[in-house]
Order: structure tokens, then sequence, then C-alpha cells
């Protein structure tokens, strides 16, 4: 397996060097104990610098992009989100026009803020369930003739619940309108490595994405890439991250990504293949249970799917009689951790590190849940979501979030310009976005999430408004 920079931290380990500089544990036994301590370093000779890689970081940076057909990678220790940050950072300047598809995580309205670009809201038309739709190719093509002045198009790929667009046909529209792609591929990072999966970013002709590894492969949390394809120049990438990230990486994390990506390169393909296959043969046994839907197992055509990400296990649990977010809770005292919840469903990740008594230990649990209230939840109509998302800004992201501003209860908002992001999790998704005005479709769907069981941000009650 080519690691280059593991083993570069396995050769300084074992060198016994004493180590009068960073960090203060001098590479000692730790509250973790093992090699985690001997592995956590600086910048020592040898060690190479994420900031300038000329060593082992850019060896390991550069088998990566060869391999899915990057132009460049560059290794995240603060996670996909940074690389959000960076990928609108490196295409935007202050003013410029994007389109962005209003299934937007929350990282890239902090991104829009910091560029100071004008974000052009497109609402998925596609939204005929209360999973969140995606954006379809006649979305991104009505939103290019609508604002050909446009620089980017925004997408999320795959989304929370594994949706994907049809990655290819969008970037296609985009760059025969002479715009770039800029993709939040956070939960794209196994498609590099199966046909079995949907198409990566880099084969469908995104400019600039980036993924979370720690997502779903086997990399530790904050571990992420971003990637640049030949529409960016790298050396803007490398300068924007550089802005942003740490100047004391964390080599155990870059460690950690080194490991996982040689992993994939090595043996992805083949345990890639054989963990599809045992979800999907448990797909069949959950449904068989009685009362368990996996919402995944065919393409939601009511969402705009064009794929899915059979990795994500999306169950419906409705029928049993029980909320996803009781269902959660019932798991977890069983001794299974969900990714995720909602209103109905529940939400896990299989990744390569999954085997057959894993799956069994969640059919078992599956098999022992059950609940009594049959009339669960209240599904929400396309044309209400759009009431709720379907809302263009009345000022700019960045003006909105860095001027002056006051807090109210948000039952007093309406009609008023918020000044921050209000949503929930999952999937992440603001309900509220700095620089719109706010309508009571939004604060009456916020309070419906609050009391469903959802977490929601931004708001403890009150929210932050534009003064005047």
């Amino acid at each position: 397996m080519d690691t280059p920079i593991l083993d570069m931290l396995k050769k300084i380990a074992a060198s016994g060097d004493a180590r009068f500089c960073m960090p203060g544990h001098k590479g000692k036994p730790g509250f973790l104990g093992g090699a985690v301590n001997d592995y956590d370093i600086t910048e020592l000779p040898g060690a190479d610098n994420l900031y300038m890689p000329e060593g082992p970081i850019l060896q390991s940076q550069q088998l990566h992009a060869e391999y899915i057909g990057a132009s460049h990678s560059f290794f995240l220790v603060n996670g996909s989100s940074i690389g959000v940050h960076a990928s609108i950072l490196a295409v935007l300047k202050r003013g410029d026009k994007v389109i962005v598809g209003r299934d937007m995580h929350l990282s890239a309205i902090n991104a829009l803020a910091l560029a100071g670009a004008r974000p052009l809201l497109v609402h998925p038309s596609a939204s005929g369930t209360e999973l969140f739709g995606v954006l379809t190719p006649e979305d991104v093509r009505r939103a290019v003739l609508r604002y050909p002045d446009a620089k980017a198009v925004y997408i999320t790929y795959p989304n929370y619940y594994g949706l994907c667009s049809d990655i290819n046909e969008i970037c296609a529209v985009a760059h025969r309108a002479g715009m770039k792609v800029i993709c939040d591929a956070a939960h794209a990072a196994a498609f590099d490595y199966s046909d079995l999966l949907p198409v990566p970013p880099a084969a469908a002709g995104c400019d600039v994405w980036a993924t979370s590894l720690h997502k779903t492969l086997p990399a530790m949390n904050q571990c992420a890439v971003m990637s640049v394809g030949t529409g960016v120049e790298w050396g803007t990438a490398q300068a924007v991250l550089n802005m942003l990230q740490t100047t004391s990486p964390s080599y155990v994390l870059l460690g950690s990504s080194d490991y996982a990506l040689g992993y994939m390169r090595d043996k992805g393909k083949q345990k890639l293949a054989a963990v599809i296959a045992l979800v999907e043969d448990n797909i069949r046994k959950i449904e068989a249970l009685g009362g368990y839907r996996c919402v995944t197992k065919d393409v939601p055509v009511l969402t705009g799917a064009y794929d899915r990400d059979i990795l994500k296990l999306v169950i419906d649990v409705t029928d049993r009689g029980i909320s996803g977010f009781s269902a959660a809770r019932s798991l977890a005292k069983n001794g299974i951790c969900v990714e995720a919840a909602d209103s109905a469903n529940i939400v896990l990740i299989c990744s390569v590190a999954d085997g057959q008594e894993d799956l069994d230990r969640l059919k078992a649990a599956l098999y022992a849940l059950k609940g009594s209230n049959y009339s669960i939840q209240s599904k929400m109509t396309a044309i209400e979501l759009a009431g709720v998302f379907d809302r263009q800004l009345s000022m700019e992201i960045g003006e909105a979030v860095f001027g002056k501003k006051r807090n109210v209860p948000l039952l007093e908002s309406v009609g008023e310009i918020a000044a921050a992001s209000v949503g929930a999790y999952p999937p992440g998704i603001p309900v509220i976005i700095p620089g719109q005005k706010i309508t009571y479709d939004m604060v009456d769907y916020i309070a419906r999430m609050r009391q469903q069981g959802y977490t929601v941000f931004g708001s403890d009650g009150n929210i932050d408004i534009v003064e005047g």
C-alpha cells in the first residue's frame, strides 16, 4: 500500500529523537496511549509542510489526484466545510453571481458571506416528498437562461440522504454557458472507487469539489480533500486554503487521510462490491420484517434524483408506528448508533468497515422495534415546501451577516431581513438565509421542525435580524 505520509510518521516515531518543539506532549504516552502521540508531530525535518508541500504530503496528494482524475488535490484537516469555503473563494469574487441549488449546506452560506458573492437561489422543481429534492438539469438550464451573467453553478452531490442529481448533464449545461461548477461532494468520497456507485465529481467534469473522507471512508473525523480540475488555477486554490486552514495541521489526521486513500486504491473496488452486495441483500431482509420501507431502494423520482448511493441506508419507519427520532433513541438503547433521524426516517451510513455481523445486529434491533402511534407525520406538499424555500435574497448575505443587527423573538421577525442562518439537522439546509425577508411560512416550518424533534441551529427561539 502506497502511503508516503504514514511511512514518514512511522520513521520519525521510531527515531526516538528528543523533541524540544511543539506539541507539548513531546511524543510521550498520553491519554490515548499507543502510537497516537508518536505520530502527533509538528513540521520536523523530513515531515513536509501542508502549506507548501514538497515531500510525502505532496506525494500523497498527487497519488490521490492522479487516481481520481483531478488536476490537483489538497488535504484538509478542518473537514470538508473548509473545502467548501475554499472552493467558493477560489472561483468567485465580490459581487460575482452564482447559481446555487437551494439544498445547499450551512457551510456554503458562510462561504458566500465571506466571498461577498451574490447567490441566485434555485429551488429544486421536483420536491414531491419530505426528502428535500435535488437539482435537475432542467432546473439548471432554466437558471442559466435567466442568469446568463452568473460565473458558476453550485450543487450539492449527493444530498444527505444519498440522492444524486444528473451531475454529468448539469456540468455540460454549465460549461456550455461558460460557467464553472463548484460541488459540495462531502458525501461522495467512495464514488471514486466503484462503478457500482454514482459517477464521481472528477469524471462528471466538476471544476472544484470537496469530499469528506471521514464520512464514508476509513478515515478519522475531520479528514477531507479539496480537488480541482483544469478549470480552476491550482495555485489560487492553494493560496485560499492557506488563508483558511490552521497553521498547525494535525499530522495524525494527515496520516489517517493517507492511509484511507491508500487502502481504497488497493482494496476499495473489491471491498465496496462486497459491502454493496451485503446492503442490497439486507434491504430485502429489513423490508421483510414488516413496517419498514428503504426509501433509497428505488430512485425516488419525486425528488428529481437521477441516481442514489445505496450505502446511505435510509429507512422509513413510520409504518412501524414510530417516528424516526423515536426509532433512533430506541436503537441506541440496543447498541445501534445511526447517523441521523428525522420525523419519518433513520439514516445509516454503510462503508467498507461494515460486515455481516453489523447488519445482523441492526436487523435484530429493528425486529424488536415497536411503536403505537400510527399517525406520525403530516407531509407537506411541493407547493407548501416551495412557499418556504423558494425565496430570493433582499440583501447580500455578507452585508446582512456583518452589518448592524438586533435579536428578536422568531415570531416577531416576520417581514424583517434575517442576519443569521436558521435551519435544522438533518439535513443541515438553512430554512432562513441571511439577507432573506422572513415569512410566516418560514417561521411556521421551523416551529414544526422543533416540535417534531429536529435540532434547530441559528435560533434559540430568537433570531438576529438586520437593524433598521
